[in-house]
């Protein structure tokens, strides 16, 4: 068998700033702009509720199916502030990670770990509140082979590309994933559509339902008129 690995040790971070303003706007106020770079909560779910919105650069290894030993060295290059994204291509039964890689990654000052494969040590995890996404939860762990994988190399979650040091906002919603030389572009999308939130809720609140609901009527009528013609 040929082992092949590839380990980047040291990645490009963003801008700091940049991260934070990222950090206080959810992925949910993208959605009514963007159609892609969104994972969903449906298969990549979070351990626990999610309270508050955070962003981070992403450190990324992906690994085979059972065996977990990338997964400490991409620990090992873990700074404050970084999420850490593994790639098991929605392995369902051999979790990576559990209440030792999370006191690892909480002590390296990691703030997230998005994982397309299984966890384990659930109730743990939760206790400690350390954000956890994961595609399924199992009581079989990996092993430690030395069969395969690498760290630091672009992969792939639920169809998402992720690249070292893009950068993941994470919400009870689901994910964002920020390019890192598109940041700025993303962060004034997500500025406008944080504002035309906020507006939403005050004509609602200004309006009332009913009266809120009748500014679609125009655009109903329209489309009622356009199947009428056909």
């Amino acid at each position: 068998m040929i082992i092949m690995m590839k380990i980047n040790s040291m990645i490009q971070r963003p801008n700091s700033q940049i991260i934070k303003e990222l950090g206080a706007i959810s992925p949910s106020d993208y959605g009514h702009d963007i159609n892609f770079q969104l994972i969903s909560a449906r298969k990549i779910k979070p351990l626990f509720p999610i309270e508050n919105t955070f962003a981070g650069p992403a450190i990324t290894v992906r690994i085979p199916p059972n065996d977990g030993l990338l997964v400490n060295k991409a620990l090992d290059l873990v700074q404050p502030g970084d999420v850490v994204v593994i790639d098991m291509n929605e392995e369902e039964r051999f979790a990576c990670w559990g209440e030792i890689t999370t006191k690892i990654a909480m002590e390296k000052g990691a703030i997230a770990a998005i994982i397309n494969g299984p966890v384990t040590d659930t109730k743990v995890i939760t206790d400690l509140q350390f954000n956890v996404f994961s595609y399924a939860v199992s009581p079989l762990t990996t092993k430690v082979y030395s069969l395969d994988g690498d760290v630091n190399v672009p992969v792939s979650i639920s169809g998402c590309i992720i690249n070292p040091g893009d950068i993941i906002v994470g919400s009870n919603d689901g994910l964002l994933v920020v390019p890192q030389e598109e940041a700025l572009a993303y962060l004034e999308i997500g500025k406008k559509e944080q504002e035309a939130d906020d507006k939403r809720r005050e004509d609602l609140e200004r309006l009332g339902a009913e009266n809120y609901l009748r500014r679609f009527d125009p655009l109903w009528n329209e489309m009622l008129e356009k199947h009428k013609n056909n």
